[in-house]
């Protein structure tokens, strides 16, 4: 090799390590200083365990917690025709209800609701492609219109064909209670969607950790996880025992009563994931996704099984209605079981095995809820 072309070699090499450097850098820099996750216990508080060199949190939920008012606010509204003596069931209007959905109306009572720009229904099944997000919305919209009108018969005792109460409980002239299949169907479409389908899939744990979003003190890829754990608990610590008070709200809830021995351990997944993010630690934070992901797919279709096993032993009817229609919402929310392989058609060929009979769920046998049973035991391995 002559002089010149030895010199353009180390020219070229000397340049490759520098830009082989660089692009090391680019890719991993480090934000944060390195957290020890050994230190995250069940009693750690997730909202106070990280913190920027300044010593301020970068832990930020409002957005989720916002949500999950919304949702109680939706919820305790629909909950007026469900009400136990002496307190008197009420008629809704569908104007109202659809109103606490699409955040329209200036319906909600809670701090900054009305105004904060944000709603449920855009935010019901964001992770599908447009098309498929609005069939979802729209069969919401219409059993909210459903609930409205069974509200109409309140005051009458249910019959075949006839809306009315089974004792506390609103059913439709079906028999199903459109109230609870609208609130476990929105458990999955909203919120499992939104913390298993949107904030902790791969691409959104690729999103950046080199450098704070303008005006906060958070990551993108730090806010992202925040935010999946918002939209479980507003609690600085995730309560985990089901036999503790308060006592969470909706998925949280009820992964402590379905799923309860995974509940600590969903937890503690969140606080290290977090730490892994502080850490760089990408495998590290996909690992415990993968925790949070299958144990809240896990708990959907517990309690989808649960709901029918109970219809199936209740004798009451009105014992009956209620967990029916807890059983058919759950149903319904395991089209968003993406980790576990479930999908809408999965999804509607059980709810249309359960609820095609010429009477609803007048006509409902135990055999048609075992092939819905065995179906959703076998897809989940429970």
């Amino acid at each position: 090799m002559t002089f010149k072309y030895a010199s353009l070699a180390l020219v070229a090499l000397a340049f490759g390590f520098s830009s082989c450097d660089k692009n090391d850098s680019e890719s991993a820099p480090a934000l944060r200083t390195k957290l020890d996750a050994s230190t995250l216990t069940s009693s750690s508080k997730y909202t106070e365990s990280f913190k920027d060199a300044n010593g301020q949190s970068t832990v930020d939920l409002t957005t989720a917690n916002q949500r999950l008012d919304m949702f109680s606010e939706l919820n305790s509204y629909m909950s007026l025709v469900a009400v136990a003596a002496p307190a008197t069931p009420q008629t809704l209007d569908v104007v109202k209800l659809r109103g606490y959905y699409a955040n329209t109306g200036g319906y909600f009572t809670g701090a900054g609701l009305n105004s904060s720009g944000l709603q449920l229904r855009n935010t019901t099944a964001a992770s599908f492609p447009a098309n498929n997000a609005e069939t979802v919305r729209t069969y919401i919209d219409t059993k909210l219109a459903q609930l409205a009108t069974a509200s109409q018969s309140v005051n009458n005792v249910a019959t075949p064909g006839n809306a009315g109460r089974l004792g506390r409980y609103l059913v439709d002239a079906n028999g199903f209670e459109v109230n609870q299949i609208i609130q476990k169907a929105l458990l999955g479409a909203l919120l499992l969607d939104q913390i298993d389908n949107v904030l902790l899939t791969d691409n959104a744990l690729s999103a950046n950790n080199s450098k704070v979003v303008d005006g906060k003190t958070y990551s993108e890829l730090e806010h992202n996880w925040d935010l999946a754990y918002g939209y479980l608990t507003s609690n600085a610590i995730m309560t985990t025992d089901i036999n503790a008070t308060p006592r969470e709200r909706f998925l949280a809830g009820y992964l402590n009563e379905k799923n309860g021995p995974a509940s600590p351990g969903v937890y503690l997944a969140f606080l290290k994931g977090r730490a892994s993010i502080v850490n760089n630690d990408a495998a590290g934070v996909k690992t415990q996704a993968g925790i949070i992901r299958t144990e809240l797919e896990k708990t959907i279709a517990l309690a989808a099984v649960s709901y029918l096993t109970n219809w199936k032993a209740a004798s009451a009817l009105d014992v009956k209605a209620h967990a029916l229609g807890e059983g058919i919402g759950f149903i319904y929310s395991l089209r968003f079981c993406s980790k576990y392989g479930a999908d809408a058609a999965f999804s509607d060929n059980i709810l249309n095995g359960l609820t095609s009979g010429a009477q609803g769920a007048w006509s409902l046998t135990n055999a048609q809820a075992d092939v819905a049973i065995n179906a959703i035991k076998a897809k989940f391995n429970i």
